[in-house]
């Protein structure tokens, strides 16, 4: 019984962690950041689905501060999400642990 109980608090921790993650991913830009290059000048816009449609966003030209910014925010969700999947996964694990009887 030990052990069940040890695994039902670890299942707790994961599920709390992983809202947390999804907070976190939420408050962050969807989407991916390109460029195109007109005139010898980079511009960049931000590039993401809503519904079935592809919404360009411009947001600026190279090394400005938001395009960088907004760089290493996408590059942040990434490694959240890949995060999440491995929690997902943990919880999924723990869930069926506790079935076994």
């Amino acid at each position: 019984m030990e052990i069940r109980k040890l695994v039902d608090r670890e299942l707790g921790k994961i599920r709390k962690n992983i809202d947390t993650i999804k907070s976190e991913i939420n408050e962050l830009p969807k989407g991916a950041l390109v460029y195109i290059v007109r005139d010898g000048n980079a511009y960049y816009y931000l590039k993401r689905r809503e519904g079935k449609k592809v919404i360009s966003i411009y947001v600026g030209k190279e090394h400005e501060d938001n395009v960088l910014k907004l760089e290493l925010q996408i590059e942040q969700r990434k490694k959240l999400e890949q995060k999440l999947k491995k929690l997902q996964e943990e919880e999924r694990i723990a869930s069926k642990m506790l079935l076994v009887r």
